[in-house]
């Protein structure tokens, strides 16, 4: 089993390894009731990486910039808010 990294900001994570890096945003999720989480993941497959805030805005704080945003779609467990692209 891995164990997770809480990083404050995705700026200075490699991705270079990863296929298809993804950032899922996540609200209220059962691991951190009340949160923001975003959590990378390569394609469909999560990684051990997340960022853990308060607020939404201090989550996109410590994006990358030039990522794509994907709403949130209706068959998306009821914590996603989103998704980011790299």
């Amino acid at each position: 089993m891995r164990k997770n990294k809480v990083v404050d900001s995705f700026l200075q994570v490699d991705v270079s390894d990863l296929k298809f890096p993804i950032i899922s945003v996540f609200y209220n999720p059962l691991d951190q009731p009340g949160k923001y989480v975003a959590r990378m993941f390569d394609l469909d497959q999560p990684t051990d990486t997340s960022m853990v805030k308060d607020t939404l805005a201090e989550l996109y704080e410590g994006f990358p910039p030039n990522l794509t945003r994907i709403p949130r779609q209706p068959n998306d467990h009821e914590s996603v808010v989103e998704m980011w692209l790299y």
